[in-house]
């Protein structure tokens, strides 16, 4: 059975879209999204073996370190967003990590 734990935090940032197809070509330009990144960890005990609070402020900590406050992602995707994530907390028991912008949609990155 697996047993995990996931983290969720919201943070403002922007990024763009570089080459954006012509329907969408205003994506180009940075803009602002209310980033719904959420974090899922593998545990072996049932009893909080991983703290959702301290999780929740090590990931928050570490994209203001990297990318500022608000976050400024460049033309970083969802994707490269999950995925740097997910290289960042896979020493911390990591298993998986969506980006999402707003509700919307976004991505999700898994080992």
């Amino acid at each position: 059975m697996k047993k995990q734990v996931i983290a969720q935090i919201t943070i403002e940032g922007f990024h763009n879209y570089p080459n954006a197809p012509k329907q969408v070509n205003f994506l180009q330009f940075p803009h602002r999204h209310q980033f719904v990144i959420k974090v899922g960890y593998e545990v072996e005990d049932l009893n909080r073996e991983k703290e959702i609070f301290i999780a929740r402020a090590e990931i928050e900590d570490y994209i203001n370190e990297a990318y500022g406050v608000p976050a400024q992602f460049g033309a970083m995707s969802c994707e490269m967003i999950a995925n740097e994530l997910l290289e960042f907390g896979m020493e911390d028991g990591v298993k998986w990590v969506e980006v999402w912008e707003e509700q919307t949609g976004g991505a999700r990155i898994e080992l």
